[in-house]
């Protein structure tokens, strides 16, 4: 059987697949797959590659504009081919992964975050002009790296 961080992997990489056919059966079918999975592990593998495909974009500093310009351009393709789409998501998943959430403030659910970070990831890829499975690696690889690290 398959370890939980593989499934992720493996959940994620078919959502991405379905984003670049803009197939919703198959971006519906993945994304449920991945929200049958631990919520905080598969938020920790979305919100790293976001935080570091935002970086790479915008190696200059990220601001308001770059912010708002990224959720049109993310918002306006996905609502072509998804248009049960809940902006709000969007906005969750980016405050998330840029880790300005507000403590009081419960967040959208996980099943409305979780497909807004995947697009908001294919969009920020292109963009970047990375494959969107690197940072999607490099993730996973922060993770494990945070994981081994011993505190003193």
């Amino acid at each position: 059987m398959a370890s939980t961080a593989e499934r992720i992997g493996r959940g994620i990489e078919a959502a991405l697949v379905a984003v670049t056919g803009q197939d919703a059966a198959a971006f519906g079918a993945a994304t449920a797959e991945l929200a049958a999975l631990p919520a905080e592990q598969t938020g920790l593998v979305l919100g790293g590659a976001l935080r570091e495909l935002l970086e790479v974009a915008h190696p200059d500093g990220l601001d308001g504009d770059d912010i708002q310009a990224a959720l049109a351009r993310t918002l306006r393709a996905a609502l072509a081919w998804l248009p049960e789409l809940d902006p709000a998501g969007f906005v969750a998943a980016l405050t998330g992964a840029l880790g300005v959430t507000e403590p009081d403030e419960s967040p959208p659910a996980p099943a409305v975050t979780q497909p807004a970070a995947l697009l908001l990831i294919a969009d920020l890829a292109a963009v970047a002009r990375v494959p969107p499975a690197a940072a999607i690696r490099n993730a996973f690889a922060e993770i494990e790296r945070a994981e081994t690290v011993e505190l003193p």
